[in-house]
């Protein structure tokens, strides 16, 4: 289970900094994916005997997965309104284009509503993986004690 969530955490970082720096919204795309892969492979990891177990491990897993998502979410934002709020030539390249309802005027306005729209997509991410982690042990389990009833029974 702890294998599993750092793997998890670590591919979460890594994913869900990449996207965000795009937008927060992006994120959710592939996120469910995530949450089930890690409950899968934390059942995997420690094939646990009883439905429960299974279930707590891709929750956990799950859990930590999701807290690296938002380690990753948070770290991005930061990064993306520095780059905005920070950066002269943005300003004359979205006037050369023809945005300039796009130009930030207000860099304190700018700063809250990125880091609010990125906490709830990151308390969103963080639901859903964990609550896929719990589906992802689950389905594990399942195919599991499948496979150990057909073996028993032939």
């Amino acid at each position: 289970m702890i294998r599993a969530g750092l793997i998890g955490a670590g591919l979460s970082l890594i994913y869900v900094m990449g996207i965000t720096l795009l937008s927060p919204f992006c994120t959710v795309c592939l996120t469910p994916l995530l949450g089930v892969g890690t409950g899968y492979l934390a059942s995997w990891f420690d094939k646990p005997l009883r439905a429960e177990s299974s279930l707590m491990h891709g929750v956990i897993a799950g859990l930590m997965a999701g807290v690296g998502a938002i380690m990753g979410q948070m770290l991005a934002a930061f990064v993306n309104v520095v780059l905005v709020t920070h950066s002269e030539q943005l300003n004359i390249f979205l006037t050369e284009v023809g945005l300039t309802e796009f130009i930030v005027n207000d860099n304190a306005a700018y700063w809250q509503a990125t880091m609010v729209l990125n906490s709830f997509c990151g308390v969103f991410n963080l639901a859903l993986i964990v609550g896929l982690g719990a589906v992802g042990g689950m389905l594990w389990f399942q195919r599991h004690q499948n496979n150990s009833l057909s073996t028993l029974s032939t």
